[in-house]
């Protein structure tokens, strides 16, 4: 899961602001449908993780402000939420409910092989699994969102989204790429560091975000969320034998998730 396919592969990571804010702008085209000018890529994902956190922060704040405004005016909780999930659906092309419903569909059957599992994860047909996975996915994120007043369900957006983006970052340090070629390959391998960095920076953010609604929820749904993430990224490994750029939006989904239902089962409001 990279941006475009060619690189000018500059030596290492980004080491000045406007070459972190370059690679921002990068991962932002790739991952929401916003069009940015940046040209030909640069840097592989590995090299730039940490900006995955603040990628993921801009799509919760848009689809946040969505259900906030939606609630400020009276509008019912089920309508704003809705209309949230829909908003960061479209902000991100649907990139990473794809790559759950694919990986639904590959995982899915019994007694497969992971080489006949990847084939049926490339046809770019849905089937019963992975029409599922969307179909539960997007009630689960509704009814957890229902409940919340504009303010609450914005500061949870915004954590969900940003810690669920941070998270894509194991799989790549952990695991190598089922296959030689898509996106998951080309994503490159990256450092200890940047992965904790990563999740650090997207655990801290939901911290803070959820703090003023109590340090036992700022606490438990990031952790929750990371450990999902895990155990998620050894379940798809171990049938897989690595992970595919499918697999990390799947990673990223489960995180997402998991998230809003512990905000959604702790908050009142």
């Amino acid at each position: 899961m990279t941006s475009p396919n060619e690189f000018e592969a500059p030596p290492g990571r980004p080491s000045s602001f406007d070459e972190w804010l370059q690679a921002f702008k990068e991962q932002t085209s790739f991952f929401t449908g916003l069009k940015l000018d940046v040209g030909i890529p640069r840097w592989q994902l590995a090299d730039v993780l940490p900006v995955l956190p603040f990628v993921g922060a801009c799509v919760g704040l848009a689809a946040g402000l969505v259900f906030a405004v939606v609630r400020g005016v009276s509008g019912p909780g089920w309508l704003a939420a809705v209309l949230a999930v829909g908003a960061a659906v479209l902000i991100t092309r649907a990139l990473h409910e794809d790559g759950l419903a694919d990986t639904a569909d590959g995982l899915g059957p019994h007694g497969l092989e992971p080489s006949r599992r990847l084939e049926i994860m490339r046809d770019s047909r849905n089937g019963t699994f992975g029409v599922l996975a969307l179909a539960l996915s997007v009630l689960v994120k509704v009814a957890c969102l229902a409940q919340f007043s504009g303010a609450t369900g914005l500061v949870v957006l915004i954590g969900a989204h940003a810690l669920s983006r941070s998270v894509i970052a194991y799989p790549l340090l952990a695991f190598a790429p089922a296959q030689a070629d898509g996106l998951g390959a080309r994503a490159g391998k990256p450092t200890d560091n940047d992965v904790w960095l990563t999740v650090g920076i997207g655990a801290l953010l939901a911290f803070l975000l959820l703090l003023g609604k109590g340090f036992f929820v700022a606490l438990l749904a990031p952790l929750a969320a990371i450990a999902a993430a895990w155990a998620a990224s050894h379940w798809i490994a171990k049938r897989l034998g690595g992970y595919t750029g499918d697999t990390l939006g799947a990673v990223q989904q489960k995180a997402e998730i998991v998230f809003l239902v512990v905000a959604a089962l702790l908050i009142a409001r």
